[in-house]
């Protein structure tokens, strides 16, 4: 009887926590206990839920893109996965594109730069440098779960994630109706997290994503914010370039070849003129309004080497030293750092084409 009451307490208050918050934000809570109790612990705490939601199901995604549709007034058809009709739609409004990296220091910055000398293009729009949509979602859906508590009978009138739908929504919205049809707008995000849902609240935009061989964007991570007591583990931020780099490949397999494109940052280093060529071809920039000749005169922007001032890394530009060449930086790890790397992220390593 005793052991019965307290079964009925606990559930109960477990029920009281999922109609206050939410599902989704009981889940938050209790990982964010698990996270604190391995950052302790000095174990791992970087998870693959922050990158694949567990919660995210099709049938919502498809309702989250018709959302999307109707705040903007895209036809249904219009949609990135209707293939060539990204290309066959008139432009009416500028075109949105959104610049990915699997993870800070992967070279967002320097595709950025690339598409910035094209005339017709506009980075930063309304002065926001970066603009991490979805890395948000679970902290979305716990706003959505405060919101809905004020009124409880609203949950049978809003899906999962619908608030977070609307305010995407209206930000691109604004950019649609202030900027001229004929620019395009990128924005970027050094982050690959929950890519799944790309395609449903972006139906009509573009996607780039930047890959980076993993060792040295990992090297390159812990270069520009050093391992701290507390803080991420070398682990965990192998971790993070595994999880993102997946993601990255997932994103490419669910969305047309003419909505999503994946870049090497090496291979960008290495021609950027061919780089810059084919990424005009697909976001059909005209290459005669190009300045190709002052892609050598890019200054150097956020380097975890060349931009320290005063021990910390500055995102102020920099002219390129000669020799330059942050894909061919060697790699000096401890055997145990090289074990760690192996059995985190070595089999992605092999997948994303960077097993040499």
């Amino acid at each position: 009887m005793f052991w019965n009451a307290k079964t009925l307490t606990a559930d109960h208050y477990a029920a009281s926590l999922r109609n206050h918050f939410g599902d989704g934000a009981v889940y938050r809570l209790q990982k964010e206990i698990g996270f604190v109790g391995k950052r302790l612990l000095r174990l791992p705490s970087t998870e693959r839920s922050s990158f694949f939601d567990p919660w995210f199901t099709e049938e919502n995604a498809r309702h989250l893109r018709s959302v999307a549709q109707s705040v903007r007034g895209i036809a249904p058809d219009a949609a990135n996965t209707a293939g060539t009709a990204l290309r066959s739609a008139p432009r009416a409004t500028p075109r949105i594109v959104f610049l990915h990296g699997v993870m800070p220091r992967s070279g967002t910055n320097y595709l950025q730069s690339l598409l910035e000398l094209h005339p017709d293009v506009v980075v930063n729009p309304y002065g926001v440098r970066e603009l991490p949509f979805l890395n948000t979602v679970e902290d979305a859906r716990i706003y959505e779960g405060r919101f809905l508590r004020l009124y409880q009978r609203n949950r049978e009138s809003f899906s999962d994630l619908e608030t977070f739908c609307y305010m995407v929504s209206g930000f691109l919205r604004r950019i649609e109706a202030e900027f001229p049809a004929d620019k395009t707008v990128v924005i970027k995000s050094p982050h690959t997290r929950m890519m799944r849902y790309f395609p449903y609240l972006f139906p009509t935009e573009r996607c780039l994503i930047v890959l980076r061989d993993g060792k040295r964007a990992v090297q390159s991570t812990i270069d520009t914010w050093p391992l701290r007591f507390l803080g991420r583990t070398f682990a965990d931020v192998c971790r993070e370039w595994s999880f993102g780099t997946e993601a990255a490949l997932e994103a490419q397999s669910r969305m047309s070849a003419d909505a999503c494109r994946l870049i090497r940052f090496e291979d960008a280093v290495a021609s950027p003129d061919g780089t810059a060529r084919d990424l005009l071809r697909f976001l059909d920039l005209n290459e005669e309004r190009y300045p190709f000749e002052r892609i050598g005169d890019l200054p150097i922007l956020g380097s975890s080497r060349v931009s320290r001032r005063d021990g910390e890394v500055s995102w102020t530009p920099v002219k390129k030293p000669e020799g330059f060449d942050p894909s061919k930086r060697q790699i000096d790890w401890s055997p145990k750092r090289r074990t760690v790397f192996d059995a985190v992220a070595g089999d992605m390593q092999k997948k994303a084409g960077y097993a040499a």
